[in-house]
């Protein structure tokens, strides 16, 4: 073979040789660029989601981040929502990752999950059962409009609950940790199948958080709340209300609740303003002397008979207790007076003595 040809071939063989090589790299290099994660599952420009072994859909954000949950594949109506992919943590559900989900029937969180964004369970109609963990401080707008879903158990550590559960017309109990501060407004409006509520205490203030509840036939409000400020209107059910020694304003709460007959305020409370409104069958209610009653207190309570407590125990209480002071003070000036006079007289008879002695 001429030297030539040969040349020519073995450039043609080292050329070959390296496009199958970088090739080859390439290959590699694409198919191992993900190789730190389960598999892509869609790509829309720098958004890339993946998706789990078990068949979550998942992506990152932020640097070093946790995982974020945003769907699912599988067929399973049981979201055991795992708390690593991959070694890294999951921290949270994206914002509508289930919204809508027709399939899902239980959802199970870890304790690793710390939120759970708006929407992102909403409108689930075969939802019947979810298992919260501590994780969870807030919770906004997060399950409404369930309408299967049949109770919830709020675990120490959740602080919050907004405008969470409304519409879910099959929720029947609710139990609030001591950690819950705060429930706020819309949290369980229109929940007409809700009959029971327990509090292990923690809560301040009440907002417009039970407003349509229309099975609610009895609830006992917590010692710690100092403020009702809506919290019942339109409980057509509710017979018995249970009020705490802590209370001290009503503002709103008890609005058109027409299966209400009596009741009586705690003697701490200050002022009542427009709680009670069309409560069109109240016909008797107690309240101490110190409360003040606005005007629009009881509108349209065609019924109603103001009992006023005068606490007749308490002023003997505080008329004797001003009489033995009175006293006291009268018997401690009198032993100083005496001391005093004694002295004087002692006094005086030394100087008569000293006197009388010759010089």
């Amino acid at each position: 073979m001429a030297k030539g040809s040969l040349f020519k071939t073995l450039t043609a063989l080292l050329t070959a040789a390296a496009l199958f090589f970088c090739g080859g790299i390439s290959v590699y290099a694409e198919e191992s660029e993900y190789a730190d994660v389960d598999q892509v599952y869609s790509k829309n420009g720098n958004e890339i989601v993946y998706i789990s072994q078990d068949q979550f859909l998942y992506n990152f954000k932020g640097q070093n981040p946790g995982v974020t949950i945003c769907g699912y594949a599988g067929e399973s109506t049981t979201l055991n929502i795992p708390h690593l992919i991959n070694g890294r943590e999951v921290s949270e559900i994206d914002e509508e990752a289930f919204k809508g989900d027709e399939n899902v029937e239980t959802v199970i969180f870890p304790h690793s999950i710390k939120t759970l964004g708006e929407n992102s369970f909403c409108g689930c109609p075969n939802l019947v059962t979810v298992t919260l963990a501590s994780g969870v401080k807030d919770l906004y707008k997060v399950f409404n409009d369930c309408p299967k879903l049949e109770s919830m158990i709020f675990p120490q550590g959740v602080n919050s609950i907004r405008e969470s559960f409304k519409n879910c017309d099959s929720i029947r109990y609710v139990r609030f940790s001591r950690s819950v501060t705060s429930i706020g407004e819309y949290s369980f409006s229109n929940c007409p199948s809700l009959r029971q509520i327990e509090w292990l205490g923690g809560i301040i203030k009440l907002n417009n958080a039970f407003d349509g509840c229309t099975a609610l036939e009895a609830v006992t409000i917590p010692e710690g709340v100092v403020l009702i400020d809506g919290a019942f209107d339109d409980c057509t059910a509710l017979k018995e209300i249970n009020l705490p020694q802590s209370l001290l304003y009503i503002t709103g709460g008890f609005t058109s609740c027409s299966s209400l007959t009596n009741l009586e305020l705690p003697g701490k409370v200050l002022f009542v303003n427009e709680a009670f409104n069309n409560c069109e069958n109240l016909s008797k209610l107690k309240y101490s002397e110190s409360t003040t009653i606005s005007e629009t207190a009881f509108l349209k309570c065609p019924k109603l008979v103001l009992e006023k407590e005068h606490n007749f125990i308490g002023k003997l209480l505080g008329w004797s207790a001003i009489i033995l002071i009175m006293a006291l003070a009268g018997y401690i000036t009198f032993r100083v007076l005496t001391v005093m006079t004694e002295n004087l007289k002692r006094e005086k008879a030394r100087e008569e003595k000293a006197a009388r002695k010759p010089s």
